[in-house]
């Protein structure tokens, strides 16, 4: 935590994720934040142009959270819930224990936006969180129990 400017401690994971390479748009604005002369290529930010940006954008963002659902081949997600900018700090500093008491076994996405902007996601499994295939509390999507039949997934193994 910087003194004096009202900076917060920030995960280091957190940090990474909005400033690395994977997801470029707080060195984005950053970036572009400088002037250029017509023509030329903007100069790449500095890692304190960088950092200046980052606690500009990081805390005006919300957070989304989404569980991923598989049916057969196809993936989607459901969202679960989301935090307002500044609510989400317990969230960040503890993920696996926070995501496992508040929403169980499962692998979550957290989307972080900047109004309407995507900003950068992180996934999660969690609590012991294996893979689809282990039904429907880890994420399955139109498996057994989930309209309260208690009949067992049916297999497909292609074919008609």
């Amino acid at each position: 935590m910087e003194p004096n400017t009202g900076e917060k401690d920030v995960p280091k994971w957190v940090y990474k994720l909005f400033t690395g390479h994977a997801y470029p748009y707080v060195r984005r604005q950053a970036k572009f934040a400088k002037t250029a002369q017509p023509g030329e290529d903007r100069p790449e930010p500095t890692p304190d142009e960088i950092k200046a940006k980052f606690w500009e954008v990081y805390p005006l963002c919300w957070l989304k959270v989404l569980q991923e659902i598989k049916t057969g081949m196809i993936v989607s997600f459901i969202e679960l819930g989301q935090y307002e900018a500044g609510t989400f700090q317990e969230l960040l500093e503890h993920p696996e224990e926070f995501l496992a008491k508040t929403y169980g076994r499962k692998k979550i996405k957290l989307n972080f936006y900047l109004g309407e902007n995507f900003v950068c996601t992180q996934n999660f499994k969690v609590a012991g969180w294996v893979s689809h295939d282990a039904g429907n509390d880890q994420g399955m999507g139109d498996a057994g129990n989930e309209q309260g039949t208690g009949d067992a997934p049916k297999e497909s193994h292609g074919g008609t």
